[in-house]
Order: C-alpha cells, then structure tokens, then sequence
C-alpha cells in the first residue's frame, strides 16, 4: 500500500502540463540523486540538478523520496556490498564487509566520540576509509541503473495515463458510447 502523501505527489506529477520525457527525465534525476550516499545534501542536490538541466524541480525531488527510512538500507548496503565483494574478487586489499565488522568500527567511533563533534567524523572516516571507493562507486552505479528503468517506466506510465485520460474524455464527449 502507498501512503497517501506520495499517491498525491505521484498523482499530481500526471496532472503537470509538460512532455512525458521531460518529466521522466526529472523523475530519473531525483532517483539517481537519492542512491547519492550524501544523504544531508539530496535535496539541495536535487534542486541543483533540476535548475542546471532544466527539469521539473517538483518532479526532481519526488525522484528523490526513494531514499526513505524503508528503503535506505537496501539501497546503500546491498550495492556497498556487491562492490566489496568485486573489489575483493579482482584482488583489492578490501576488508569482508559484514555485520561484525560495520558494527565494530561504528561502535569504536560512537563511543569514543559525540556525532556532534569534529572528531567524529574524522574517526569515522578513517574507521570505514576502506569502504569509502566501495560505497562511492557501488551506489553510482545502483542510481544509474535506477535511474535508467525508472526513466522508462515513468514515461510509460504517464503516456498510459494520458490516453487513458483521452479516452474517458472523448467517452464523454460523446455521450458515453463508444465510437468504433
């Protein structure tokens, strides 16, 4: 089920007088910024991008409502993972990413250190300084991937909407019999 807040701004989305590439491509900008790990930064990002490329700023930050607390951790851990794994198969010097160990090193940091303070974050860096390239190029290439299909999905699924929208009106217009 969706919640009716996002039925709403998705609704709305089909109701915007623009091309269907246009808003397809906004969508997919949004969604490729939301795999983006600067999780404080997509909607500035967003906003950024959508005056930059000339897209629908509206459409680019619903984009962005991907990355939300249900799905945050499918969309930085299973790529992180699967970039680990690659880095580790073609040899890099890469430490096995898992639970145990994630936890270890954010513990070490969290007690040490208030997420407040400067040092936090610096130890924090150089706790998960391994990782970094991992999660870095494994979401850019989960957003791209991302971004991709819901490009073409949502240009479907508007053109279907708007000759769906056609048809009721032109049912209408004829006295709700159908002209063959």
């Amino acid at each position: 089920m969706i919640p009716k807040g996002i039925k709403d701004r998705l609704r709305h989305i089909l109701h915007l007088d623009e091309t269907p590439h246009l808003l397809a491509k906004s969508f997919a900008a949004g969604v490729f910024i939301a795999f983006t790990p600067f999780i404080g930064l997509h909607i500035l990002s967003a906003l950024v991008v959508a005056w930059a490329f000339r897209l629908n700023k509206v459409v680019t930050l619903t984009g962005t409502m991907v990355c939300n607390p249900w799905t945050i951790a499918f969309i930085f851990i299973g790529p992180t993972w699967l970039t680990v794994m690659a880095m580790r198969h073609v040899g890099m010097d890469v430490p096995p990413l898992n639970y145990d160990t994630v936890s270890g090193h954010f513990m070490f940091v969290l007690e040490s250190y208030s997420v407040w303070q400067a040092r936090f974050w610096v130890e924090f860096l150089q706790e998960f300084k391994p990782y970094i390239a991992a999660v870095l190029v494994g979401t850019t290439l989960a957003g791209a991937a991302a971004a991709f299909a819901s490009y073409f999905a949502a240009v479907k699924w508007i053109w279907f909407y708007r000759l769906k929208k056609a048809e009721r009106r032109h049912v209408r217009a004829h006295g709700g019999k159908e002209q063959g």
